[in-house]
């Protein structure tokens, strides 16, 4: 699947359910940061959408606020593995047609489907803004619309990323 098949295909779910949303064309962007510059949106609303290996070599998909960071021990006391890691970014392109920090958080509408884990923090927030499978483009949006789209299980998986000085 390509970037652009994937990024079809999520305009076209959310416009099958009926959800509003807002898209954005904007300049390259990687990191969280980056991106709630370009958007003019807040670090706190981002979705990341984190693609993790598991020691069983499937694959799931992790999302946590732009601010936060995804707690592996959590997930792995949640999913019952030894070891969890990030996917590598070779496999996280061959397995969603996206590079990693353009992954948008459907890996539900992934071929196969990827199962989706939600932080429960994101459902602190009205909107959650994220990548659709470019770099350069976004979509921001209800929070409860997103679950609806999405079907994560929303679990605790995040914890606070460290502040800088």
């Amino acid at each position: 699947m390509q970037t652009t098949d994937v990024y079809h295909k999520i305009i076209a779910h959310l416009d099958a359910l009926g959800i509003t949303y807002e898209h954005y064309t904007h300049e390259h962007i990687v990191t969280s940061a980056d991106a709630a510059r370009v958007r003019g949106t807040k670090l706190e609303e981002a979705a990341k959408a984190l693609v993790l290996q598991l020691g069983s070599g499937r694959l799931v998909q992790c999302v946590v606020n732009g601010h936060r960071r995804i707690d592996l021990k959590k997930v792995k006391l949640l999913l019952g593995e030894k070891n969890v890691a990030l996917a590598a970014p070779d496999l996280v392109l061959k397995e969603t047609g996206c590079t990693v920090g353009s992954v948008p958080p459907f890996g539900n509408l992934f071929t196969p489907p990827m199962p989706v884990y939600a932080d429960e923090n994101i459902f602190s927030r009205g909107h959650v803004v994220f990548s659709v499978a470019t770099h350069y483009h976004s979509i921001r949006m209800r929070t409860e619309d997103w679950k609806r789209a999405a079907e994560p299980v929303v679990v605790d998986i995040g914890k606070d990323a460290p502040q800088s000085s």
